[in-house]
């Protein structure tokens, strides 16, 4: 099933509060393609195309915060991703997108399973407080629930198939 217009909107909506929420200066929720096995981007906020292209399709074995938080089914921060050597393959995109801290948090189903993982990038180094983890997770599990709500088939009650690269749209700001 490709994303809606409406599905897509409501996701950006979620995505812009978390942003500003933290503070925030970029950010993005990708959504776990299964038949590929690998994470693609459904919405965006502040990236250009190489950052883009490069995120595409994240697969669970990648050192990225996105592939980290992925494999460990858990939120990876990275407080300056100069000084992390797993992410030294990405900080080119890193400085020409201006962050220099990331954050991504895994969206999970009810059964535990990743839906997706949404990602925060902010311009200074700095560490996470418990009570941001908190605003965090409240805000992975607004995502969640939107995505089990909208991958619902409304006709026969199953589920739809997860989304495709065909939604990965560039949302502006």
């Amino acid at each position: 099933m490709v994303r809606s217009d409406e599905f897509r909107g409501l996701l950006s909506r979620i995505l812009d509060a978390a942003i500003a929420e933290c503070g925030a200066i970029k950010g993005n929720v990708q959504l776990l393609d299964a038949g590929r096995g690998a994470l693609r981007i459904e919405v965006q906020r502040g990236f250009d195309a190489s950052f883009l292209q490069l995120f595409e399709q994240v697969r669970i074995d990648e050192p990225s915060a996105c592939g980290r938080a992925f494999r460990q089914r858990r939120r990876v921060v990275i407080p300056d991703v100069t000084l992390d050597p797993l992410y030294a393959p990405y900080l080119s995109i890193a400085r020409a997108n201006h962050f220099r801290c990331v954050q991504s948090t895994p969206i999970l189903a009810n059964d535990g399973s990743v839906l997706g993982i949404f990602s925060t990038h902010f311009p200074l180094a700095h560490q996470f407080s418990e009570k941001m983890a908190g605003t965090l997770d409240r805000y992975a599990a607004r995502m969640a629930r939107l995505i089990e709500e909208f991958s619902k088939d409304k006709v026969g009650g199953g589920t739809a198939a997860p989304a495709t690269g065909s939604s990965r749209r560039p949302v502006s700001a």
